[in-house]
């Protein structure tokens, strides 16, 4: 079962530019988090029940890189809340490549590719004693 809107992703290629405009909109600090795995730096920050997390490249290697590269700056991953992504998966027919950790150790599972619907589709596991 979905339970809401876990986070956005924007691609951005200056994460410093964009965490400035970020925090003056939004009046809080950004949590900075590198993913050297995925080859990205971010910085996400909690609105509501939701995260906005700004995603830059550090290398040239990688999906978020390519994306950048041929899709330019804006919203490339929308990130739907789930108690179980196994049973969310067998409720929509729906089967996987792979599960993978996240920030802070988020289970994930991408349900459909970039170019499908222009941005990815993504469960994340919220373990039911968690709320974030």
């Amino acid at each position: 079962m979905l339970t809401h809107i876990h986070h956005i992703n924007f691609v951005v290629a200056d994460l410093q530019k964009a965490i400035q405009y970020f925090q003056k909109l939004l009046s809080q600090q950004a949590t900075i988090e590198r993913l050297s795995e995925r080859n990205v730096e971010t910085a996400r920050f909690k609105i509501g029940e939701s995260l906005l997390i700004l995603v830059q490249p550090i290398t040239n290697e990688g999906a978020v890189a390519s994306i950048l590269k041929n899709k330019g700056e804006g919203i490339f991953l929308l990130s739907l809340a789930t108690l179980s992504i196994d049973e969310t998966l067998k409720d929509f027919e729906l089967s996987y490549a792979e599960k993978r950790k996240g920030l802070e150790g988020w289970s994930v599972c991408d349900i459909s590719p970039y170019e499908q619907f222009g941005a990815i589709l993504q469960l994340t596991e919220m373990p039911q004693s968690s709320s974030k």
